[in-house]
């Protein structure tokens, strides 16, 4: 696992942790909170308080429950699982929820045990036995469900949208069209009329899917937010800061190269041929507004775009697989990783002015097989 992957996923758990620990201290005080008198198994010791209680059961619950669920979340995000049914993954969530939560329900009475001097160490085994078939253990499986269910609607909608969008539209920060500066890149499948004609359309769009699936791990490794997939096309976009960082607005591109050529045999094996991908970048200011009343999403105003396109339309006549423009290249860091070429200004359609454009190679050359071209 590299150390952006590493970062990404303790990232992940300590937001799924942090999430857990909130509903198991909502829990907590709802559960016990004014019936201490009432509850055998809240009664505490005398130097003992029920704030005591709810906080130590909130953070145990909650910490525990975010630690495996953020865990069993990450793995079923691999690359292993992403063209498991839906069906098989819920089953695997449905198992593990119920397993996790009767030994974290068990541990939970444990305390409440041990903290009003009920505890003894001699009868473990039949404690956690007889606490997994209480009435409250189907109360704690109930509630535990639905708030996975209720983090997985919004782990599902967030990646609908695209990481931060949710958020951005949940606090109506583009409500108002608001101006930024962004990189963007136009990512384009090469000669994918022939790889059509070829394929016909059932083999093509399984192509198209492996593709973007494949892409996945780029998108988390180099901080990328997916504008638009459109055919056969993705419109990638970071904020200044990350994509300039380290070079993710290059890297990007050639981790999924590297992440295509990994997979040449599945590619040529399928589909007799190993996709290539060619891509333009551009750096500038856009308007960005929150669009649409049925479907709302991010959209971005800009000649920045267009730019883009047209940068990335010239990498076929030019001979080159990721051109940038003149900008974007004066605004990167030093990069010993890549060599840039300037290809020189450039007629682009719709534009009355030339561009001035760079071609960009890693230093270390990427070994291609089974390589397919018009």
């Amino acid at each position: 696992m590299t150390s952006r992957a590493l970062s990404s996923t303790l990232k992940h758990i300590g937001t799924t942790t942090l999430a857990w620990i909130v509903a198991a201290l909502l829990f907590s005080l709802v559960r016990l909170y004014g019936v201490e008198e009432e509850l055998v198994y809240t009664r505490v010791a005398a130097n003992r308080s029920i704030w005591q209680l709810i906080l130590i059961q909130g953070l145990v619950a909650g910490t525990s429950f975010g630690i495996i669920f953020g865990l069993m979340e990450r793995a079923l995000k691999h690359k292993t699982f992403r063209k498991t049914s839906y069906a098989v993954i819920i089953l695997i969530r449905l198992v593990g929820h119920l397993i996790f939560t009767l030994l974290i329900s068990s541990l939970l009475f444990l305390i409440s045990a041990k903290m009003s001097g009920q505890y003894e160490i001699d009868h473990v085994g039949k404690f956690i036995l007889n606490s997994s078939f209480s009435k409250t253990a189907p109360v704690i499986l109930i509630y535990t469900a639905f708030v996975s269910i209720l983090f997985g609607l919004i782990r599902q909608t967030d990646a609908m949208f695209g990481p931060g969008v949710l958020r951005n539209l949940i606090v109506g920060k583009y409500h108002h069209p608001k101006e930024e500066e962004r990189i963007f890149m136009f990512l384009d499948l090469k000669s994918s009329t022939t790889y059509a004609e070829r394929l016909g359309h059932i083999l093509y769009s399984e192509l198209i899917q492996d593709c973007f699936y494949d892409l996945t791990d780029a998108l988390q490794e180099h901080e990328v937010e997916v504008y638009q997939y459109v055919g056969d096309e993705a419109v990638l976009t970071w904020h200044v800061p990350q994509g300039l960082k380290n070079g993710n607005c290059l890297g990007a591109f050639f981790t999924f190269e590297q992440t295509i050529q990994a997979r040449a045999d599945y590619y040529f094996n399928k589909y007799d041929l190993v996709p290539v991908f060619k891509a333009g970048g551009n750096m500038g200011l856009v308007m960005t507004a929150e669009v649409g009343v049925v479907k709302k999403e991010i959209a971005y105003h800009s000649d920045v775009l267009n730019t883009a396109a047209r940068i990335q339309s010239c990498c076929n006549p030019l001979g080159h697989r990721l051109l940038i423009s003149e900008y974007l290249y004066n605004q990167l860091p030093m990069l010993p990783d890549y060599k840039f070429e300037e290809v020189g200004a450039v007629s682009l359609k719709g534009k009355i002015q030339k561009v001035n454009i760079f071609s960009v190679e890693p230093t270390t050359p990427l070994e291609r097989k089974f390589e397919f071209s018009e």
